[in-house]
């Protein structure tokens, strides 16, 4: 299976649930843990990641 992104396979997962796998299925097929099955059926989209500390900070040069 190619690699597709987080939003991707969150949106894979909760139509496959919708069309009634089971979440056991759905970690097979997928190839991910019960917890990341649990986390797409429960949510609208991912967590988003970390962000960086330094991403949007202003640093005074003097």
């Amino acid at each position: 299976m190619p690699q597709m992104s987080k939003v991707e396979l969150y949106a894979a997962i909760r139509r496959d649930h919708r069309a009634g796998m089971k979440m056991r299925e759905l970690e097979r097929k997928y190839n991910v843990s019960w917890r990341t099955v649990k986390k797409a059926v429960d949510s609208v989209w991912p967590e988003p990641g970390q962000k960086n500390p330094l991403e949007g900070s202003e640093l005074s040069l003097p």
